[in-house]
């Protein structure tokens, strides 16, 4: 009898795109063939090559060029399916996925530097920033994890093919057990993400058959690590996509990890121990690299090649390392031990730094620590805008450790506990005790403060291997969030208890996601009033009268609102995936990207409709997604009356400031007039006018004036009062607003004799009209007419957009004061800031 042949489906294809099947087209490709049981093989009928489709690094390495003819061979279970929808993809979208991203990395700057570092011809050498901020210390450079030509520890070994197979599988479980003892320690979600994506690397099929194979040709388990890894590198690095080639760092570190897992002493990389402030210098820096150097000594990240979606910098951003890239030849112009500064915002290393560049520096660092301290005084605050409205700001987290952190950065409570981060990625399921000491320890940091748990939320896009659910064609309209629940009862049955059980340290509220209906809820509180009698029964203690609310992410929900207010407690509204259910738009599809935008004007209306059914049966709303970060979108958040919004816990200080400067009353005509925009764009260019939603702030302000200043010059001078109103938060950008002043300043010197200057600027880099006065403690040169040295400086400062003459008006009327030695002497004499403040309002009769 013959054997029986399995049934395969089969069609071909030419590849139409400019730059073949490259790593962005493959990744999309292989992303959508492995939501699939079936096996998916592709073959380039060019060279022969096959490749596994569920494989990006298998489709790379086929090398299917443009005009290449290529067969897809599917074969399984779900055949059909996949057959159907990997040919329509082909058809239909992968012709359009041939663009590339464009390159994040230049070697140039994108704004001259101030001018005191002009001045100075200070020694730089320019980058990219790509995690701000101002670090000096001591240059360490720091050798790449760079795999070796050949492996010396195998030339003298007796080969056993068996025995050499079986260190590459010892050596990959070794490496991923470790990858997953790191993510069981509950990093910051962050180093999380990367971890995962190592782990991924090293599970990886292709790179696995690639070493086994080496090895079956006769060459030994760190001959093939080698040999594969390099394969896989090179193969990255000649892709066109960015993000993809710098993954190739991350392919470096893992084969090292396997090498140094086999052999150990012989391959392990000689450890760095930082002492004192450093900088670290290297070409690339792998991720893993960068957390095994500690933070106690390390000041600032300069990398040769990096991205802005490479892992490093990533991570860098994430644990506030300042951080530049693209710093050509940066370890051979950089000597180990050379003292540097790094300035990430601006993009420059200034090396060997001079007096003069040392105290600019300090004087910026001072500056950012008031700015520092002057957030951290509205963090503390409730947020309340300049009218009395006010709101809740809560702080998204994923594990206990970023609870106590938001605190610390003054969140009023946690708006969104993410617990899936406890369940995906690990080997088993998390026990009850598990999840109970992680959220008992969030209640217990909350100290009063209310923590919103929302219960697990996975499914097709979020898989948990161990609840073994299938993949999906379309996982976002499929079985996942609360449709999941009865099917795993004994998993949501041991959440509940958890929860409950940490109820009784302090207020919490229970949240469940993707309700899209009555029953739902209704089956939700049914299983958890079992769950609080078997707790009772228990004589265990939990919170009787914890409140019960849900996530409103799927539109059917904002048509029953009036039944579901019945029967819960609070709501918060996720936009992401209300925007793209309402929206019909997938985000990962990059030809209607454009088209998900929670500026559409019915979105907004769909947003008022929400908020207002709400509170129309008394119950409290917030909000936990995107929108809310976007300080652009302050105003209308506040117009619809959210009584919370949850954001990363670094930008609550910035939100809470701008809240305290709006008009609630300002921003509801602002939203008045978004809601009869016809377009997106009109909505778009409404909050581009953001200032005429703030209350109008005082000319004159306390934090302006500034004594004794020891600027030593009249570029110190100007930068000093630049950084005041940034520190004041009337502007973002005292580059800019300084840039301006000079501007001004070359057409003709702002000195007006008898020891005065009035440098002034119009300029959007300002937020708010403002005036600022300095007196020196010593007289600087200005170019003034009668040519004496400077002792007040008045600036003025108005932004460019709005129309009117106030400008003018005021530097006018100070012009012809300052020409009258009696205000002069009178404002000279005063000693502080309320009797200068006093002085100058009665003077130019301004209001405040």
């Amino acid at each position: 009898m013959a054997p029986e042949v399995s049934r395969s489906l089969e069609f071909t294809f030419t590849c139409t795109l400019p730059s073949g099947l490259h790593a962005r087209p493959a990744s999309h490709l292989a992303d959508l063939a492995n939501k699939f049981a079936s096996d998916s093989a592709l073959t380039n009928l060019r060279n022969g090559l096959l490749a596994n489709a569920k494989s990006v690094l298998a489709i790379i390495s086929a090398d299917v060029r443009q005009g290449d003819e290529c067969r897809v061979r599917v074969s399984g279970a779900d055949d059909e399916v996949v057959y159907t929808t990997l040919r329509q993809f082909i058809e239909k979208d992968l012709p359009s996925l041939d663009e590339t991203p464009a390159e994040f990395l230049t070697n140039g700057h994108g704004r001259a530097l101030p001018r005191s570092l002009r001045q100075v011809e200070a020694r730089c050498h320019f980058g990219v920033g790509v995690s701000r901020g101002i670090a000096q210390g001591k240059v360490v450079l720091l050798g790449n994890s760079v795999l070796p030509d050949s492996f010396a520890p195998d030339v003298n070994q007796p080969f056993d093919l068996p025995h050499e197979q079986e260190k590459i599988e010892k050596a990959i479980a070794a490496v991923r057990a470790r990858i997953e003892a790191l993510l069981l320690r509950q990093p910051v979600s962050t180093e999380a993400a990367i971890l995962k994506a190592h782990l991924a690397i090293a599970g990886d099929i292709s790179l696995k058959n690639k070493m086994t194979g080496i090895i079956a040709d006769g060459r030994s388990a760190g001959q093939a690590i080698v040999e594969a890894g390099k394969f896989f590198i090179e193969m990255l690095r000649r892709s066109e996509s960015l993000y993809i080639r710098e993954r190739a760092i991350d392919m470096q570190e893992v084969c090292s990890q396997l090498l140094e897992e086999i052999y150990g002493a012989q391959f392990q990389p000689s450890s760095v121990l930082l002492q004192g402030p450093s900088i670290v210098v290297a070409e690339t820096l792998g991720p893993q690299q960068l957390l095994a150097l500690g933070r106690t000594c390390l000041k600032a990240l300069v990398l040769e090649s990096a991205g802005l979606t490479s892992h490093v910098v990533i991570l860098a951003r994430s644990l506030g390392i300042p951080a530049l890239v693209g710093v050509k030849d940066a370890s051979l112009v950089l000597t180990s031990g050379e003292e540097v500064i790094v300035d990430a915002t601006r993009g420059v290393v200034l090396r060997q730094p001079t007096p003069q560049v040392e105290r600019f520096y300090e004087r910026e660092l001072a500056m950012q620590l008031r700015r520092r301290d002057a957030l951290s005084r509205y963090a503390l605050r409730p947020a309340v805008t300049s009218d009395g409205q006010a709101l809740e700001i809560g702080a998204n987290v994923s594990s206990s450790a970023e609870v106590v952190s938001a605190f610390e950065k003054g969140a009023d409570g946690i708006g969104l506990f993410r617990t899936e981060m406890l369940f995906v990625e690990r080997a088993s399921l998390p026990s009850e005790q598990e999840q109970f000491e992680a959220y008992s320890q969030s209640v217990r940091a909350a100290s009063g403060r209310p923590v919103i748990i929302r219960t697990i939320d996975i499914g097709g896009d979020k898989p948990v291997p161990h609840l073994g659910l299938a993949q999906e064609a379309n996982p976002f309209l499929g079985y996942r969030g609360v449709r999941i629940y009865a099917e795993h009862e004994e998993l949501i049955h041991t959440q509940f208890r958890a929860i409950l059980r940490a109820s009784a340290f302090g207020p919490v509220r229970m949240m469940v996601p993707m309700i899209s209906s009555l029953e739902e809820v209704l089956w939700i509180k049914a299983h958890l009033a079992q769950v609080q009698e078997e707790l009772k029964s228990q004589s265990i203690a939990f919170d009787s009268a914890m409140q019960i609310g849900i996530m409103i992410e799927v539109p059917s929900v904002a048509f029953i609102l009036d039944q579901l207010c019945q029967e819960l407690d609070f709501f918060s509204i996720g936009t992401n995936d209300l925007a793209q259910y309402f929206l019909a738009v997938d985000r990962d599809n990059p030809k209607v990207t454009r088209l998900s935008d929670v500026r559409h004007p019915g979105f907004i209306r769909l947003l008022k409709h929400i908020v207002e059914q709400v509170h129309k049966h008394g119950k409290w709303i917030g909000m936990c997604g995107e929108i809310a970060s976007d300080i652009r979108h302050l105003p209308l958040l506040l117009a619809l009356g959210l009584d919370e919004i949850s954001v990363t816990a670094s930008e609550i200080p910035t939100l809470k400031e701008r809240v305290s400067r709006l008009s609630g009353k300002n921003c509801k005509e602002l939203l008045l007039r978004v809601l009869i925009c016809r377009e997106t764009a009109g909505v778009e260019k409404l909050l581009e006018r953001e200032p005429t939603v703030q209350s109008t702030p005082p000319l004159l302000d306390r934090e302006l004036v500034i004594f004794d200043s020891e600027s030593a010059n009249k570029e110190e001078a100007v930068r000093e009062l630049a950084n005041a109103l940034y520190v004041a938060g009337r502007t973002a950008d005292p580059d800019g607003m300084e840039e301006a002043i000079w501007a001004r300043e070359a057409v003709y010197s702002t000195g007006v004799g008898h020891g005065f200057a009035v440098p002034h600027c119009k300029t959007d880099a300002v937020m708010a009209g403002s005036l600022g006065i300095m007196k020196l403690k010593k007289p600087v040169a200005w170019d003034s007419p009668d040519g004496e040295p400077v002792q007040m400086v008045i600036l003025l400062a108005f932004r460019e957009s709005e129309a009117n003459t106030r400008h003018m008006q005021v530097f006018s009327q100070l012009a012809r004061k300052l020409m009258n030695e009696e205000f002069r002497e009178g404002l000279s004499r005063l000693a502080d800031a309320g009797s200068v403040l006093a002085y100058l309002a009665e003077q130019l009769n301004l209001s405040g």
